[in-house]
């Protein structure tokens, strides 16, 4: 006998064409039709979509529903968590996802219990890496929809990573919304046959529930009816997804690995990578902010005697959540909701910034014999820190000079400076007083010990620096030359003696999709964008060389001049490249003020490397896909939903090799890139797209019905993008692909912004600086927490536990390669070392009482987690 679980559920969308006020409205009714079927018996069991988001919003509304959802949720009748938002899978950091994690378990805990299924029912495609996460914090089961290949010809199957995590899991092949023809329709057979597709295996799966679907009260007499009406070896009952699992795991079923981001089932929007790329750029830089910087940078603090502020990280990290639900990643949105999905992540930003600003003030102003004039350098990772960065300093002379913890002289590069006026404002400038200081922003090496601190000290009247010399449009270092050749770029590689001939353009084309998906014009034309009208200006210094070129491309202004060729729009543009003295890599800086409609505008490298496959970073790895979908030509013969276009995300890094060269582009921001071009050897990087219209029906690469509303035109003016953009990633070119180098590569690109000068000129170098506030109690001297030594894995984040009684470190193996020789742990104090869960549970006892711990290897793909706890003085 087949028996169909029928779970009661609702599809609660954060926010979507509505925003998260209009939505709460509901929900807060809702639950009343929650409750009185719960009581009545009228429902045995319901679903809150996974995610703990909707309830803690109806619960800071109504808190005396506290008891009430305990009750049910402790009786197993209400199904809460384990998710607080329901996340895009594809464009979200790995640390990202596990906090999200976090925080609706143990949200949910705290009214019982959270479900204990990976629900996603909506999101569009799959990561390759949820099935470690997952297991890592406990979730052995999971249900999706979207994404499965044509050649996945099972519904219910294990799903490995490449670390050998599995997980049991559902496909709703129809949708999570498949159960609505249960209530609405008597074709019971049909509905049978329809969830009943590719698997013969018991028990069926029928979820009865739809996007802020009401309470349907009769379930119960139309799960009688439909068992009147079938034969007798079907059998509906009404259950929950706890309940069906433990019936699936009975079967023996199949074991698949990899990403899901086909649009076999439905449709899949590869090109929500790259919608409303300003939000994508805002969320980036607040999970690289909290991740890099706020999290270990608090753990420091609270060593040193600050009280680590864990409610202020959790009220940002939920903020960030929010911004990573599918749709509110996605951005395809209406622009009022738009607008408080940025609203929020600005809010969220301030936050972030203005903690970790106070944290190195407080603790910069607390180290033993410092001095006015003095300059603290900050490392708050686990490994030691060894490159050219740039700080803004704040003197009375324009001259002035830098000296080390020795006392030793300092050099460094003078990039810019500017005079200012602290004196009182007044209306007649002339008639303000003379209280000038110079702001100048400086570059040099500094090495900084792992989770320590570099003083240096300013002295003013002589200097030490050099000036930015004017260049031949020409730049270089120990490693490139760069050049403009009157039209392009060229790029000299002195250390295989290769010359890249205009190695770094733009391209611009139509786009007449939506929110949801980029489609070419009708009647596209594709411009390749050069720099011949540019005014060039070169800047060549000791650590940092700049080559700027200013411009404006013109183009056409929207889809009708573009099909007739005319050029009546213009997109001004700032490019900088720049070379610092220690780097292989050339950083990009693009500023526009974009002025026209409808269009895609990429970043193109023009490599040497003719490819068969891209290759990207993914939560915690890797992943090689081929340039050309399989299904490209036969995608509307088999099915699909759209066209399977090689447009492929990345959360931090895009590379295409061979055995002789790899190219990667670092992004701060970016998600979308595609290998391009004869040979796929160009690789396109998407700096944004501007479109009109939430969805459109009948696209290019899209057919038939317009995606999120069928019957209504939604028009999203903000989603054009109009106005000043900017764009920055690093280019890293090797003779070697090395995916763990690149990730550590990326962690040292995150720390800027992590100094404070002390000086009395300038009271706004950060917003909160105007405030005065006392120095620590404690003195801080140099009592570091611990570092990596010989590090072979990639680090991921470092936190306080959560008793704040250690620190909680997590590192993981990218690749397919067991690495037998990860590294060490060098603790300053003994120290007890144990390995925690994703959840930051103790999992066993590895070391009591150690300075020094050597890692046992990392098997492929594995995340692991350490806690290291100091012995108390």
């Amino acid at each position: 006998m087949t028996k169909v679980h029928v779970v009661a559920h609702t599809h609660w969308d954060f926010e979507w064409y509505f925003t998260r006020q209009e939505a709460k409205v509901q929900f807060a009714f809702h639950m009343d039709e929650v409750f009185t079927a719960l009581e009545n018996n009228q429902l045995d069991y319901y679903v809150l979509d996974g995610q703990m988001s909707i309830l803690d919003d109806y619960l800071a509304d109504f808190p005396e529903k506290r008891t009430i959802v305990q009750n049910y949720v402790t009786a197993g009748r209400l199904f809460v968590g384990p998710w607080y938002t329901q996340i895009d899978e594809m464009v979200t950091s790995g640390e990202s996802i596990i906090r999200n994690l976090r925080l609706g378990m143990d949200g949910a805990d705290e009214l019982g219990a959270a479900m204990p299924v990976g629900y996603l029912p909506d999101s569009f495609g799959q990561s390759q890496d949820m099935p470690k996460i997952y297991h890592g914090l406990g979730v052995n089961h999971a249900l999706f929809w979207r994404g499965t290949p044509k050649e996945v010809d099972k519904r219910y199957f294990y799903w490995r990573s490449n670390d050998g995590s599995q997980i049991l899991t559902a496909n709703i092949k129809n949708g999570y919304f498949a159960g609505v023809d249960l209530i609405e329709t008597d074709q019971f057979k049909i509905l049978i046959q329809n969830i009943t597709t590719k698997t013969n295996d018991e028990p069926a799966l029928l979820p009865v529930g739809g996007d802020q679907r009401p309470v349907d009260f009769n379930l119960k007499e139309r799960i009688a009816k439909a068992n009147a009406a079938t034969d007798d070896d079907v059998e509906f009952l009404e259950s929950s997804y706890p309940a069906f699992f433990d019936q699936l795991e009975k079967e023996e079923l199949k074991t698949i690995s990899g990403e899901f981001i086909d649009p076999s089932l439905s449709k899949i929007h590869r090109g929500i990578y790259s919608s409303r790329a300003d939000l994508k750029q805002l969320y980036d830089r607040l999970e690289r902010t909290m991740i890099y910087q706020v999290e270990p940078l608090s753990a420091m603090a609270s060593q040193k005697g600050l009280e680590l502020k864990q409610g202020l990280i959790d009220d940002i990290w939920k903020t960030i959540a929010r911004g990573q639900a599918h749709d509110s990643s996605g951005a395809c949105n209406s622009d009022k909701t738009n607008q408080d999905i940025k609203q929020r992540g600005l809010n969220a930003l301030q936050m972030a910034v203005s903690l970790r600003d106070y944290l190195l003030r407080k603790m910069s102003i607390s180290v033993t014999d410092n001095e006015l004039n003095d300059l603290f350098i900050w490392n708050p990772l686990p490994v030691e820190s060894k490159q050219i960065r740039q700080f803004s300093i704040s003197t009375k002379a324009a001259d002035f000079s830098l000296f080390d913890q020795n006392g030793d002289p300092v050099p460094f590069d003078i990039i810019s400076q500017e005079e200012e006026n602290a004196a009182v404002l007044r209306r007649n400038p002339e008639e303000m007083a003379n209280d000038f200081y110079y702001l100048s922003e400086i570059a040099f090496f500094v090495t900084v010990p792992a989770t320590d601190f570099y003083q240096f000290h300013i002295e003013e009247g002589k200097t030490t620096a050099s000036q930015l010399s004017s260049a031949d449009n020409t730049i270089e270092n120990e490693y490139y030359i760069l050049s403009f050749n009157g039209h392009g770029l060229d790029l000299y590689d002195k250390s295989n003696k290769k010359n890249y001939a205009d190695f770094l353009a733009f391209e611009d084309g139509g786009d007449e999709g939506d929110n949801y998906d980029y489609s070419p014009a009708f009647a596209d034309w594709i411009l390749a964008l050069d720099f011949s009208q540019a005014e060039t200006k070169a800047k060549q210094g000791n650590f940092v060389s700049t080559l700027a070129l200013n411009g404006e491309w013109l183009l056409p202004y929207d889809l009708t001049a573009r099909k007739e060729h005319s050029l009546n729009g213009e997109v001004a543009y700032e490019l900088s490249l720049t070379l610092n003295k220690e780097e292989k890599a050339i950083d990009i800086s693009l500023q526009i003020d974009n002025q026209i409609l409808d269009h895609r505008l990429r970043l193109v490298f023009n490599t040497n490397v003719q490819a068969d496959y891209s290759y990207a970073d993914t939560p915690f790895g890797v992943i090689k896909r081929p340039v050309e979908d399989p299904h490209l030509k036969d995608w509307q013969a088999i099915g699909y939903k759209e066209e399977p276009s090689s447009m492929r995300p990345m959360v931090d890094f895009a590379n295409t090799h061979n055995d002789e060269s790899s190219w990667s582009f670092i992004s701060k921001g970016a998600k979308d890139f595609q290998l391009i071009g004869k040979d796929y050897k160009q690789l396109a990087v998407t700096v944004l797209r501007g479109v009109g219209y939430l969805g459109r029906p009948d696209l290019f690469r899209r057919p038939g019905d317009a995606s999120g509303l069928q019957t209504t035109v939604v028009p999203t003016p903000d989603s054009q993008l109009q106005g000043e953009f900017s764009f920055k990633g690093r280019l890293v070119i090797e003779e070697n692909y090395d995916a763990t180098a690149l990730e550590n590569h990326y962690v040292h690109l995150t720390q800027d912004g992590l100094y404070y000068q002390r000086q009395n000129l300038n009271q706004f170098t950060t917003p909160i600086e105007y405030f005065a506030i006392n120095q620590s109690k404690h003195s801080i001297t140099h009592d570091r927490l611990f570092e990596l030594e010989n590090l072979q894995v990639v680090f991921s984040s470092m936190q306080a536990t959560k008793d704040q009684t250690g620190y909680e470190l997590r590192l993981y193996n990218p690749t397919d390669q067991e690495v037998l020789v990860p590294g060490n742990i060098v603790c300053q104090k003994a120290s007890s070392i144990s390995q925690l869960n994703l959840r930051g549970q103790q999992v066993q006892q590895l070391a009591m009482q150690v300075d020094h711990y050597h890692m046992e290897a990392f098997g492929p793909g594995e995340i692991r987690t350490y806690g290291i706890y100091p012995q108390n003085d």
